[in-house]
């Protein structure tokens, strides 16, 4: 282990990382673990790249020292970024799977077992079995998930990042809806949050930010566009801020011109105490799936014209793209009965989509501590901006 030039943790951080992996290969019975997924190999090693769509690698044995494989012509990027000095580069036109057989063996993997991420979308079926092929005796088993266990609690250095994330986050937020107004495209909104968020010291997010107006903010996950926003329609955005890729995010909501339907301020109100409830849900100690039905149980019984039919909310922490959550390693959902624990962190969400209206957005970025939970995008209040 090395210090590069570019250190944003501790070696000792990054050594109790690496010891707590491998107490968890060990009781897994793996001896060589083959990291493919961007996030758990920037964990790991710092090394990190927007390069993956070429392959890249880490293999970490249970003793030694872990090897980096990574894309073509990132060196420097190895030097400047990883922990471990020992990587293997390939060229563009080489076999990144024989090299990778090749380094398997050097850490003594002939006949063991080798750790896999099978969930991993970034190992291709086509490269996956032709590693197996390659091994021979070395037994290929699954290996998904073993990372992913250390990234849920945050570290002080962690929730540093992720707080000034979430000033990133509400400083496009507080120019997006500034921006608003009759006449606007949704793209010049979109330029208001991006100068709020990169002059707040984000970095590029893992999504874009999120910017519709009127029935478009119907469509879940579309962008900007250059429609004009209109009097009397709603107008929803959803914004990341990143630092050293650990994300938050909050999505807020704004109606532009003369008073807002009933219909809609009663959303609004709902959705605001739904979104109050599940943070004070969510608690040291407590299954993830109360903070879901603590939610879900306001907003089904209000009759709005919504039902709360998906998760609440969702883990954040690091993030490449195509996606800035940590969704897959827990949720806020009905079928989670893993307890809350202190130093995980969630993207809350009562955001509705009202048919003929169009989307209440209602989020926040949501740490759990020692007695409950801290909202961590709390400087601009969930509920509905009125716009002239």
């Amino acid at each position: 282990m090395r210090a590069p030039a570019e250190l944003h943790f501790s070696l000792d951080e990054f050594a109790a990382r690496l010891a707590a992996l491998r107490q968890r290969m060990v009781a897994a019975g793996i001896d060589v673990l083959l990291l493919t997924t961007p996030e758990n190999i920037y964990y790991l090693s710092g090394y990190q790249t927007p390069g993956y769509y070429f392959y890249l690698a880490l293999v970490v044995p249970v003793d030694g020292e872990p090897v980096l494989i990574p894309p073509p012509h990132e060196e420097s990027l190895v030097d400047a970024l990883s922990i471990f000095p020992t990587y293997r580069l390939y060229r563009d036109t080489n076999d990144w799977i024989a090299l990778t057989r090749d380094v398997l063996l050097e850490l003594g993997a002939e006949r063991g077992r080798v750790g896999v991420e099978n969930g991993s979308w970034f190992l291709t079926s086509r490269d996956y079995l032709r590693l197996a092929a390659m091994l021979g005796e070395a037994r290929l088993v699954d290996g998904s998930g073993l990372v992913e266990q250390g990234r849920m609690i945050k570290s002080a250095r962690e929730l540093e990042y992720m707080r000034a994330a979430a000033r990133a986050a509400q400083a496009g937020v507080a120019e997006g809806l500034g921006a608003i107004r009759a006449g606007a495209t949704e793209a010049e909104v979109a330029i208001a949050i991006h100068r709020g968020q990169l002059g707040a010291g984000s970095e590029y997010p893992a999504m874009p930010s999120f910017v519709t107006s009127g029935l478009r903010s119907l469509q879940v996950h579309a962008t900007w566009s250059p429609k004009r926003l209109a009097a009397g329609e709603v107008v929803f955005i959803e914004v990341p801020g990143v630092l050293h890729r650990y994300h938050a995010a909050l999505t807020r909501a704004a109606w532009l011109g003369g008073d807002p339907p009933d219909r809609l301020l009663r959303a609004v109100e709902v959705g605001q105490d739904a979104l109050a409830r599940a943070k004070a849900a969510i608690r040291p100690g407590r299954p993830a799936s109360e903070a879901f039905e603590a939610a879900r149980e306001r907003i089904d019984s209000a009759n709005v014209g919504y039902r709360q039919g998906r998760r609440v909310g969702y883990a954040m922490g690091t993030a490449f793209p195509p996606g800035w959550d940590e969704g897959h390693i827990i949720s806020l959902n009905r079928n989670e009965p893993r307890p809350l624990q202190p130093g995980m962190v969630f993207h809350v969400i009562t955001t509705m989509r009202l048919a003929g209206l169009g989307a209440i957005g209602m989020s926040d970025t949501v740490l759990v501590t020692a007695s409950g939970s801290e909202t961590l995008t709390a400087d601009i209040p969930p509920g509905l901006t009125l716009r002239p």
